[in-house]
C-alpha cells in the first residue's frame, strides 16, 4: 500500500528574494525628500551602517542601526522598509510585516509592489496563506513582469491546494523566469512536480521531479515524491527502489514508512 504523502512546506531563504533596493545607488536612498531629522549627522551614520550591515547579512546590527536612524527620524519610509528587511533575515516575520507596512503608509521609495511581495513572502514563513495571497495578488497587480511574483504565489495555491491557479502561477513564473534566462532551482521543479502529481498528470510529475533530481540529486525527497507517481502508474519495481534511494539519503518520513507494516511490499 502507498503511504500518504504530506508536503514539506518549503521557506524560501532570504537569498532568494528580489532585494532590488540594494541593488540601486545607496547614495540616492540616504536623504528622503524634506528630512527635518533633529541631528542630521546621527542619522545619515545609522542610515548608512544599517544598510552596510544588511548588505552584509549582519541582520541584527541591521536593525540596531536603522532603529537608531527611525529614533532620530520616523518620517523615512526608507529605514522601516530595510529594517523589515533585516527582520526577516532573522526570522522576525511579524516584525517585518508590520516595519513593510509602516513603509507604505509613508512617502518615500514607493516601490509597493515589491513591498507587497515583501510582506507576502513573510506571511508564507507564517504560514498565513490567505493574508500571503492578498499581497500577492497586490503585487502583481501594480508590477506583473516579475516571476517571482508568480512563484510565490503559486506555493501559495499549492498549499491551499489550488492546483489549477497553482499550474497556472508556475508556468508563468517559468516563462518570466527563462525570458531574463534566470535558472530555475531545484525546488521549483519540485512543486511543479507535485502540482502535476495533483492534477493526475504523473508523467509530468515524473519528469519535473526528474530535473529537480539532475539538480540536486542528494535531496532525499525528490526521489519520495518521483516514487509515489511511479506507484500511481504501476511501476513498484521503479517506486521501491526511489524509496529505497530516498531513505538512504536520509528522509525520515520514508524510512518510516519502510519499517512500518505498510512498507512491506517494498522489501519483497
Amino acid at each position: 500500500m502507498k503511504r500518504k504523502f504530506l508536503i514539506n512546506l518549503f521557506l524560501f531563504p532570504i537569498s532568494l528574494l528580489s532585494v532590488v533596493f540594494l541593488q540601486l545607488n545607496i547614495a540616492n536612498l540616504i536623504s528622503p525628500s524634506a528630512v527635518h531629522a533633529t541631528n542630521w549627522n546621527a542619522y545619515d551614520v545609522s542610515k548608512k551602517s544599517g544598510l552596510r550591515n544588511l548588505k552584509n547579512g549582519n541582520y541584527q546590527k541591521a536593525v540596531e542601526f536603522f532603529t537608531k536612524a527611525i529614533n532620530i527620524y520616523n518620517r523615512d519610509s526608507d529605514s522601516y522598509y530595510f529594517r523589515g528587511e533585516a527582520n526577516q533575515g532573522l526570522g522576525n516575520h511579524n516584525e517585518a510585516i508590520a516595519d513593510f507596512k509602516k513603509s507604505m503608509t509613508m512617502d518615500g521609495i514607493g516601490y509597493k509592489a515589491n513591498t507587497n511581495y515583501m510582506i507576502g513572502y513573510s506571511y508564507i514563513q507564517l504560514e498565513d496563506f490567505d493574508n500571503a495571497l492578498i499581497h500577492l495578488n497586490k503585487a502583481i497587480s501594480i508590477k506583473s513582469d516579475k516571476g517571482g511574483y508568480y512563484y510565490s504565489r503559486g506555493y501559495v495555491y499549492l498549499n491551499q491546494e489550488k492546483w489549477d491557479e497553482a499550474l497556472k502561477d508556475y508556468e508563468v513564473a517559468k516563462v518570466k523566469y527563462l525570458k531574463k534566462k534566470e535558472k530555475l532551482d531545484e525546488y521549483f521543479y519540485s512543486e511543479i512536480g507535485y502540482v502535476h502529481y495533483n492534477l493526475g498528470s504523473l508523467k509530468l510529475a515524473i519528469d519535473n521531479y526528474d530535473k529537480a533530481i539532475e539538480i540536486n540529486p542528494k535531496e532525499g525527497f525528490f526521489y519520495s515524491d518521483k516514487g509515489d507517481a511511479l506507484y500511481d502508474l504501476g511501476k513498484e519495481d521503479d517506486a521501491c527502489a526511489n524509496y529505497i534511494k530516498s531513505s538512504e539519503l536520509g528522509y525520515e518520513e520514508i524510512k518510516d514508512y519502510l519499517n512500518s507494516s505498510d512498507g512491506d511490499w517494498c522489501k519483497k
